[in-house]
């Protein structure tokens, strides 16, 4: 038996590898330390969870603040851009 016609499984892709999983989306660098004038963007993240964003939308929201737009309106735009805002989304001062 010549090993061309040994067939190998198929490797299946419901699984990704962990480093597949980390890594950014395509076109998109980012890194840990992200750090905007509201703070390091990993904090940001988890007070915009905490007041009820969901993933897309914080997503949105730091695309936002990579363009330089203040957390502030960030969030008023991506409210008014998706039609929805969280009911925990009022501010904390």
């Amino acid at each position: 038996m010549d090993s061309t016609s040994h067939r190998q499984p198929q490797v299946s892709n419901r699984f990704l590898q962990p480093e597949q999983l980390a890594a950014p989306q395509a076109g998109r660098a980012w890194s840990l330390t992200e750090v905007f004038a509201e703070g390091q963007w990993q904090s940001v993240r988890v007070q915009l969870e905490a007041r009820g964003w969901n993933a897309l939308q914080i997503e949105q929201i730091h695309d936002q603040l990579r363009q330089g737009w203040p957390l502030a309106l960030a969030e008023n735009n991506v409210a008014v851009l998706s039609g929805h805002c969280p009911i925990k989304a009022r501010r904390l001062h």
